[in-house]
């Protein structure tokens, strides 16, 4: 991984810095990256780019106060969202059979369903509780 910074003139302005950063392919996935970059997109402009090897990234700030993000902070969010992937990936089939066993206990087996009119208990489950205060 590395960095490069350019600095351009820019009409009206003093000088506009470009940061681009690149990550090797073989250790980062496409949905870490973007997942990253749109974590700093609130402050800065992100663009994201790639070739046969690395993904590009390259950021300008929004404000002209010269605040980025650093190369350590990114590097951090990087890794977060690619670990984050990962235990998705491992346990996406342990959160489907949860989600499965979830879902089936609240199927309501419409064959032994009681109408609430005839139910005994209808008079004290329709009760208006400021009436029982008073």
């Amino acid at each position: 991984m590395f960095f490069i910074i350019y600095l351009a003139l820019s009409k009206g302005e003093n000088y506009k810095v470009s940061i681009q950063y690149k990550f090797r392919k073989d250790l980062y996935s496409k949905e870490a990256l973007i997942k990253a970059a749109y974590n700093f997109i609130d402050d800065f402009y992100i663009h994201l780019d790639s070739d046969n090897n690395y993904y590009i990234v390259a950021i300008d700030a929004r404000e002209t106060n010269g605040d980025y993000p650093t190369i350590k902070e990114f590097q951090n969010e990087m890794l977060i969202q690619e670990t984050r992937k990962i235990v998705n990936d491992k346990t996406i089939n342990i959160r489907e059979i949860m989600y499965s066993r979830a879902m089936a206990s609240t199927v309501i087996d419409e064959n032994n369903q009681e109408d609430i009119v005839e139910n005994e208990n209808a008079d004290k489950i329709l009760v208006d509780w400021f009436e029982e205060n008073e």
